[in-house]
């Protein structure tokens, strides 16, 4: 009885559905993003929705491997703040759909995940440059988020401190910022590695306090992990 059901189930037509192909999952998530994502306001800042506590976000950098569909769906109606980040940092690395950053980084950054806040003020410079407003915003945002601790906003807020993006330069308060970068992450962090950049430079300016036009360093982005 039991094996002419399962006969009869095969001979029914009931087949599993083939899996996505690589390209087909991939389309299948820019399309769910850009459908059910909402724009970005942009009176909006991210200083404005950074969070007095984070989601702790799961492995970020495989948690949508051969699934971004899913992660597309989890980031829009699952409230999943690490597959929003995720599926951003993959858009970010193979650098296409480059657009769809702003609004999964707001999304991870609404859902908690701090870092999420700073590339989500990253994201806006880089894609749609700045007024001297939304300059302010996002110091303030880089500003808010190293206050909670995330190194990679201590990173730029640091090196806007070094040199004085936003107010007279601040090399000791600058120091005092960069220097804690490595101490809460990893060595391999972006992070970190523009920390120790900016700190390089920043010994050479203090070495020579007549300097009026700071060493060669470049502004960390604010991109990576």
């Amino acid at each position: 009885m039991r094996r002419m059901f399962v006969l009869g189930l095969l001979g029914g037509g009931v087949a599993c559905k083939a899996p996505l192909t690589p390209e087909e999952d991939r389309g299948r998530a820019v399309e769910w993003v850009r459908t059910h994502s909402s724009e970005p306001v942009r009176e909006e800042c991210p200083a404005d929705r950074v969070p007095e506590k984070e989601t702790k976000l799961g492995d970020f950098k495989t948690h949508c491997d051969g699934r971004l569909a899913w992660c597309a769906r989890q980031c829009s109606d699952g409230d999943d703040a690490t597959a929003c980040y995720s599926l951003a940092y993959g858009f970010m690395v193979k650098d296409t759909h480059v657009a769809l950053m702003e609004p999964l980084y707001r999304r991870s950054c609404v859902l908690g995940a701090m870092r999420g806040c700073t590339l989500w003020a990253g994201a806006l410079a880089y894609l749609h440059g700045s007024s001297d407003e939304e300059k302010v915003c996002l110091a303030r945002t880089y500003e808010k988020t190293c206050a909670r601790g995330e190194p990679m906003g201590c990173a730029v807020h640091g090196f806007d401190l070094m040199i004085g993006r936003h107010a007279p330069p601040d090399l000791k308060k600058a120091r005092e910022v960069l220097e804690r970068v490595c101490k809460a992450t990893s060595a391999d962090d972006p992070a970190c590695e523009s920390a120790r950049d900016s700190l390089a430079a920043l010994t050479s300016l203090e070495r020579n306090p007549g300097t009026t036009t700071p060493p060669p360093a470049t502004r960390p982005r604010p991109g990576g992990p």
